[in-house]
């Protein structure tokens, strides 16, 4: 039965092929919207979680993300080094400035100043040169987006320079950090160089970055710190769960939201409404299934594996072709955050299962209210 009922769409071959470009086009549009809301809001926390070395984070009690940098007194860095359970703390400097390049290119760039003896918070993996080098005087790091946005048009190399508040710096190495969420060019120096950038701010510390001890609770650990120096201290995971919670409830995600509930419904609505006018064309047939003694169940079941093929084919072209576009897109240097996760595929196409499901459901309604006699009419 199950074979006839794929024999009967390879006949409609108009209707089967339309709904197979639904489904595709209803999954590419779902798993389109949702790979680049997810990847959106994982790069609110990439700079927390690029910083291995440390698992405690502590801030201003007001900060919910990496991008409100609001500096602490540097006292605090010694009290949460007398915590009980931390192993150690090192100040981390941000700074937003402005940079300007030989060429004439002017942009805002964050610029992030690691403890010189330790360079915790330093990216570990980079493209060119060693991440050792910012030890040097007026040294930086640069991410592959910010050399494109600053040198464009050239290849990638190193020894270029950087002004900034009229003092020169020199890039000795292109990391592979994270995409920023603000799209602006990310500079690793030492706290030395940044603390002389730090222009009009006596504080010369931003975060501060701790470990807790081996076998000793983190979040235990945060509680004793926030008591004792009157800040906010969370894990990696919290502050990067904060990060995203925080641009996750503002405008600009709802609207992606809004996009995929599009997508489903359309997706579905073209499905489900040629699938009927499928069942209602091929009224006669399935009437005359009825006359030779076809039951009720066997008739579900083959429309089931007829759906079943169609959003196994749309689906499968559908998350081809949103894969395809996102692996395209990331190419750009400030958009190599981009992915498409395997559990959106999987969501997307599971949702618009269970919906599309729901029309198959009404056709197989239609189908149950057919007479046998019809077929002699």
């Amino acid at each position: 039965m199950n074979w006839l009922g794929l024999l009967m769409l390879r006949h409609d071959r108009a209707k089967f092929g339309a709904m197979i470009v639904a489904v595709a086009l209803a999954v590419f549009l779902m798993q389109n919207q949702a790979a680049i809301l997810s990847s959106i809001l994982l790069m609110t926390a990439s700079q927390i979680r690029d910083v291995e070395d440390a698992n405690l984070w502590v801030t201003e009690p007001d900060v919910e993300c990496f991008d409100q940098a609001k500096p602490v007194r540097d006292i605090a860095l010694h009290t949460v080094r007398g915590t009980p359970g931390v192993a150690w703390a090192m100040p981390l400097l941000k700074i937003d400035t402005l940079a300007r390049t030989r060429g004439g290119k002017l942009s805002t760039v964050c610029l992030l100043g690691v403890e010189d003896s330790s360079l915790v918070g330093l990216p570990r993996r980079m493209r060119l040169g060693k991440a050792e080098s910012v030890r040097e005087r007026d040294t930086v790091l640069i991410d592959p987006g910010g050399f494109s946005l600053l040198f464009p048009g050239e290849p990638p190399s190193l020894g270029k320079t950087i002004r900034i508040h009229n003092r020169t710096l020199r890039v000795v190495g292109i990391s592979d950090a994270s995409p920023p969420f603000t799209g602006l060019p990310l500079l690793h120096t030492s706290r030395t160089t940044a603390a002389q950038l730090n222009v009009g701010e006596e504080r010369s510390t931003t975060f501060i970055l701790a470990r807790s001890k081996p076998g000793v609770d983190p979040d235990e650990v945060c509680r004793k710190v926030a008591k004792r120096t009157r800040l906010r201290a969370r894990t990696t995971d919290g502050f990067a769960r904060d990060a995203m919670w925080f641009y996750g409830s503002q405008g600009v995600p709802m609207l992606f939201m809004v996009t995929i509930a599009i997508g489903l419904v359309v997706g579905a609505a073209i499905t489900g409404q040629t699938f009927l006018m499928f069942v209602k064309e091929n009224a006669r047939p399935l009437a005359m299934l009825k006359v030779v003694g076809t039951t009720h169940t066997q008739l579900g079941w083959m429309m089931a594996a007829q759906a079943g093929l169609i959003l196994f084919l749309g689906s499968c072209i559908g998350s081809g072709l949103a894969a395809a576009v996102c692996e395209l897109v990331r190419q750009q240097p400030f958009l190599r955050g981009l992915y498409l996760p395997v559990w959106v595929a999987v969501w997307t196409c599971l949702s618009l299962a269970l919906v599309t499901g729901g029309a198959v459901f009404l056709s197989f309604r239609q189908v149950q209210r057919l007479e046998p006699a019809s077929v002699f009419r």
